[in-house]
């Protein structure tokens, strides 16, 4: 029995006179796949896999901005639609908004219609296949192993034996999670506390007694961190001067500029310093059946305009404002296209956010 006569059996076993006709259309035959590949244990969705990556500010550290773009490009080689989406840094102080940047970026999914979501902190260093892996299980709520850098501590509970398979957790570190969407559907967009004392393990104990959903360990998938976890509520326990010097210290990096730099700065990819490769992809027109579109340029409070197509320029407006670049895009055949393609319709992340 072949797959097709195999669905056909499992999802309508009516007779043919009297079976139910169901259409869909899709863009790429990877997303066909993958559609037929849910049926038989669960639902379509409009785009099988898709995910938005959502990191949680633009404080880079070196090389972790390379690293999330190659694993973003590699699991767009594998036909999903995948988009990346700096989340707006919304802290008074140093921590103090994480949950409402957190749940900004469960809105933008919701809306936008991603299957899944993945949070990324910016000192994470994944592989290019991290993400190909995670989606692979899945699970409604996933994250890859971690340990502290220095000790080797698991950051995840209880502690299992690595490369062992699948496991049932407790908590995990936050570094990176992927969610399927509908997993958070239950809590309208605001799942996460701005509390700093609201922990990982606070929230995964409130996802299983308002949702019953727990999070799953990759222990096959290990990420690699720049730097080790901080622990907010330790700094009760400093002196007053070492509270002082260690809160300061946060604020001065929220003032530094995005570290986007290249693995190599002489490498493909680089525009001007920093690591686009999709910029430079779309200017060639060399990644076929693709669509890449940057964010427009901000012009005010909630205001976006679109900018001419194949053009990288940088923008500085004050404090904390984002650099964005220009509106790169290719239809589907692969040759590029003009500033009529984009339809001057704002964008707020650079892969494509629409099928052709």
């Amino acid at each position: 029995m072949d797959q097709a006569e195999l669905i056909a059996k499992t999802v309508n076993p009516a007779t043919p006179k009297h079976s139910y006709v169901s259409i869909r259309s899709f863009p790429t035959e990877q997303e066909r796949n993958f559609a037929y590949g849910q049926l038989p244990r669960g639902w379509p969705h409009l785009r099988p896999r898709s995910v938005l990556i959502a990191a949680m500010g633009y404080h880079w550290a070196p090389t972790a901005w390379n690293k999330v773009i190659d694993m973003l490009l590699e699991t767009q080689k594998q036909g999903i639609y995948v988009a990346l989406q700096e989340i707006q840094d919304r802290c008074m102080n140093p921590y103090d908004a994480l949950g409402t940047m957190r749940n900004e970026a469960i809105l933008e999914a919701e809306a936008e219609g991603f299957e899944y979501l993945c949070y990324v902190d910016n000192d994470v260093l994944p592989k290019p296949d991290t993400l190909n892996r995670l989606l692979a299980w899945d699970m409604p709520v996933v994250a890859p192993l971690v340990l502290e850098p220095g000790t080797g501590k698991q950051l995840s509970g209880p502690a299992v034996q690595p490369n062992t398979g699948l496991h049932p957790a407790k908590w995990a570190v936050l570094s990176m999670l992927l969610f399927r969407v509908n997993a958070l559907r239950s809590f309208n967009g605001m799942f996460w506390s701005d509390a700093i004392g609201a922990d990982e393990g606070f929230h995964f104990q409130r996802l299983w007694a308002a949702a019953g959903h727990r999070p799953y360990l990759d222990s096959n998938t290990q990420l690699v961190v720049a730097g080790e976890p901080l622990y907010p509520l330790a700094a009760n326990r400093f002196s007053p001067e070492e509270q002082v010097k260690f809160w300061q210290a946060k604020k001065d990096k929220l003032l530094r500029p995005p570290d986007r730099r290249a693995v190599d700065p002489f490498g493909p990819g680089v525009v001007e310093g920093d690591y686009m490769p999709f910029a430079v992809a779309a200017e060639a027109g060399t990644v076929p059946g693709s669509k890449l579109l940057a964010p427009a340029n901000p012009v005010g409070w909630g205001e976006k305009r679109a900018v001419p197509a194949v053009k990288v320029e940088e923008v500085h407006r004050g404090w904390g404002q984002k650099r964005d670049i220009g509106v790169l895009q290719l239809p589907w055949d692969g040759e590029a296209a003009g500033p009529a393609a984009t339809g001057g319709n704002p964008s707020r992340g650079w892969a494509a956010r629409n099928p052709a």
